[in-house]
């Protein structure tokens, strides 16, 4: 491995990543000129003495579709989430005790598994609604809070349109709406808003937020939102004039077309936690935070740690948010939605934030000294890539101190390519796991990924490298 002190002040902005090669380069590569080879041998070499197992019968729980018909996950179901059964199989697997541990807590699923098998846990996330919905569907409703839900869909069922004008902070709100839905929803957001009970408060406006999508002008896709009126043709896309489009997608009384949605959701949710529910009465602790100081808001030793962090792949999960995060007021100005991105994982060019590099490794310095610079769509995807694996050393070295003997931390992730070079994410973790301490376990293979139709054919010899899976972790007693 190779590290960067940091009174060497490298600026993660500023790196050449041939530079930073070209003393290591010829050492691994014995053919330079061959581009899919210097790659293969990069893969080879990452990949000795790792146990890789065929886990195909895992891709539906770890690429979960389901979640818009699983009880309590589809209560704000995630497109980026996996299954509970999938974290279920770990902790049965592996007979995990003491407390489960999710730096990436999303939407709650590792802690609702966790608590279903009577565990502790502690979750963290910097998106201030995963936070909230992981809160939601951690809580513990008694009696009280049932009748109370139902006394509010009760109400709302009741509530007449308002002939108020009704303002959000949203600057595109005109154009991911329609007028009239907006101003339903806005003054659903201000009934919601007078319920007294904190608990019943948070899980009704996550409902509000749940449904948002749904009765808007766009769709989460890709690495943001698209406009739902914007339609692919044989001859390219085309956009049908919003008016046209919302008179043909909605209703007339769009008051009471958006109250019934919400109500709808409501009563899904009152379903669940009068069937679903159980009666756990065990409750993680949620933190809304940087997942890098975990070790500053708790100081128990971890007993299993399993999680999905943001692929190296430059999705910028709160541009795919954005419209919840400002409609919901998690944020007002667009300073708090850049502070909020640079939070996070150096997971997308939108998240650096001239952290030094501090911690390099030489595999990763060939593969991004590959980089056709002409063909990446910013100049800064060198220092993502840079930065994310930075993150994640700092990361597996926290969680390595506070995992107890013979605990174990479970990573799902996706591999990821930029100009025709293939980022092994998940054996690139395993290399620097390694040198920290921990035992490599094995390395579950669930299923292979696609990529642009651009890089497609470039990749074709690469393809098998290009996966999803599961990295299983141990920390030995020493």
């Amino acid at each position: 491995m190779i590290k960067i002190d940091h009174n060497n002040n490298l600026d993660a902005n500023n790196i050449n990543p041939i530079e930073q090669a070209q003393c290591i380069l010829p050492y691994y590569v014995k053919d330079p000129n061959d581009f899919h080879k210097q790659q293969i041998n990069v893969f080879e070499k990452l990949e000795r003495g790792i146990n890789f197992v065929d886990a195909i019968s895992l891709r539906h729980e770890v690429n979960f579709k389901d979640a818009f018909k699983t009880p309590i996950q589809r209560w704000y179901p995630y497109r980026e989430g996996y299954s509970q059964k999938l974290v279920n199989y770990f902790i049965n697997k592996l007979d995990a005790r003491g407390i489960i541990f999710d730096p990436f807590s999303g939407s709650g699923t590792t802690l609702l598994s966790a608590r279903n098998n009577d565990l502790e846990s502690i979750g963290i996330d910097v998106n201030p609604i995963s936070v909230l919905v992981s809160e939601t569907e951690n809580e513990v409703y008694n009696s009280d809070d049932i009748a109370q839900i139902k006394k509010i869909i009760s109400y709302i069922k009741q509530i007449k349109k308002s002939n108020s004008d009704h303002k959000t902070s949203f600057s595109l709100a005109d154009k991911t709406f329609n007028h009239d839905i907006l101003q339903s929803l806005l003054q659903l957001k201000n009934e919601i808003a007078s319920i007294n009970s904190n608990k019943v408060r948070k899980l009704v406006f996550v409902s509000w937020l749940s449904i948002i999508e749904s009765v808007s002008n766009f769709k989460k896709e890709g690495n943001g939102i698209k406009y739902k009126n914007r339609k692919r043709t044989v001859k390219g896309y085309t956009n049908i004039p919003q008016e046209i489009w919302e008179n043909k997608y909605f209703p007339v009384d769009k008051f009471n077309y958006v109250k019934g949605k919400l109500i709808e959701k409501l009563e899904i949710i009152l379903f669940d936690i009068i069937n679903y529910y159980g009666s756990v009465n065990i409750r993680p602790r949620i933190y809304e935070s940087n997942c890098l100081d975990f070790d500053k808001l708790f100081k128990e030793e971890i007993g299993f740690t399993f999680f999905s962090p943001p692929y190296c792949n430059s999705f910028d999960y709160f541009e795919i948010h954005k419209v919840e995060l400002w409609l919901g007021d998690f944020v007002t100005s667009k300073e708090q939605m850049r502070n909020l991105k640079v939070k996070g994982f150096r997971s997308n060019t939108s998240s650096l934030n001239n952290k030094y590099v501090t911690f390099k490794n030489e595999y990763l310095e060939i593969l991004v000294s590959l980089f056709d610079s002409s063909k990446l769509w910013s100049k800064r995807i060198p220092n993502v890539v840079r930065g994310y694996f930075d993150d994640f050393n700092t990361l597996l070295i926290k969680l390595y101190n506070q995992t107890a003997d013979n605990g174990y931390v479970g990573i799902v992730v996706g591999n990821s390519a930029y100009s025709g070079v293939i980022i092994p994410t998940d054996v690139l973790i395993a290399d620097i796991a390694r040198e920290i301490g921990f035992e490599i376990e094995c390395l579950y293979i669930t299923r292979h990924l696609t990529t642009s139709s651009q890089q497609k054919l470039k990749l074709e010899p690469l393809k098998q490298y290009l996966r999803e899976s599961i990295l299983l972790l141990k920390k030995r007693k020493k």
